[in-house]
């Protein structure tokens, strides 16, 4: 009998420590690496391919796509804009992100097959993003600046998909007033 009871307990205390380093690792994978201030314009560790797109025929001048970034750990976006509706969902890892100008809606991944309600994003406020979450925004409806961040330890990966301006850049990177710069 007593072999069993210490055994329970070593189970036990196994268990406990292994939560206490999953919780931990979460904790530790919740960092911050915002942009850094006076940062120059632009991004620093990510990278993106496009997975699929096509020239949706109700929209003449626009091209729809799928692009798959893959954000290194301690990556950012300085504030910038987009021409685009977008929707960014995060696949691993964690993305940061805050709207300085416009509106964005989060999505939480929820449990199982239902995502839970979307949320507006308030003006200035950060958010984590983990796997299976959103965030959208129709630039077009609403001028949106924001700032973006790995906010994991690892690798992040998110999938995009947008409906952007054919001859316009994707990407316009813009100061504290809103105003572009190079």
């Amino acid at each position: 009998m007593l072999r069993a009871y210490t055994g329970r307990h070593l189970l036990v205390a196994m268990l406990a420590i292994a939560g206490l380093v999953t919780l931990g690792g979460a904790v530790a994978s919740a960092r911050v690496a915002q942009p850094p201030p006076g940062a120059a314009p632009g991004s620093a560790g990510t990278s993106g391919v496009t997975l699929a797109g096509l020239d949706p025929a109700v929209a003449p001048g626009y091209r729809l796509v799928v692009v798959e970034n893959t954000w290194a750990p301690g990556a950012y976006v300085t504030r910038h804009t987009h021409p685009t509706a977008i929707v960014v969902c995060v696949q691993s890892g964690a993305l940061g992100f805050a709207i300085q100008a416009g509106t964005a809606t989060v999505t939480r991944a929820g449990t199982g097959a239902t995502p839970e309600a979307t949320e507006p994003l308030a003006l200035d406020t950060e958010v984590v993003l983990g796997p299976r979450d959103c965030v959208a925004f129709d630039h077009f409806a609403a001028h949106t600046e924001h700032t973006g961040w790995n906010a994991s330890d690892g690798p992040t990966v998110l999938w995009e998909a947008r409906l952007l301006k054919v001859d316009e850049p994707f990407t316009t990177y813009v100061d504290e007033q809103g105003t572009p710069v190079p």
